[in-house]
């Protein structure tokens, strides 16, 4: 079931050497997972074109909070939510992208 790799990565905090802090993303982790394309959207928003895609990956439990990001095949998506699957031990991933300011 879980036949394509995802990789999780989390924002983390650190201090520059001027002291400001910056927030970076971690070391991203590859798991297994089951990858579901769900559509893509284009839209106008701000008088310039917009475009979105969902993305629906079921993985194994594991801790997964919303704001994380996930990288499927090298693009990035952020974690809308992470909901229990109907069997146990699993764990679903709604997962969105935008290209612009939408």
């Amino acid at each position: 079931m879980l036949k394509d790799r995802i990789r999780l990565s989390q924002p983390t905090k650190t201090r520059t050497p001027s002291g400001a802090v910056r927030e970076v993303w971690s070391e991203p982790k590859a798991v297994h997972a089951r990858v579901d394309y769900l559509g893509a959207r284009t839209y106008t928003a701000a008088l310039a074109e917009q475009t979105g895609c969902r993305v629906r990956a079921t993985i194994r439990c594991r801790v997964v909070a919303d704001g994380w990001r996930v990288l499927v095949h090298g693009q990035p998506f952020k974690i809308k939510t992470a909901e229990p699957h109907k069997e146990p031990g699993y764990l679903v991933l709604m997962l969105e992208t935008h290209d612009g300011n939408g």
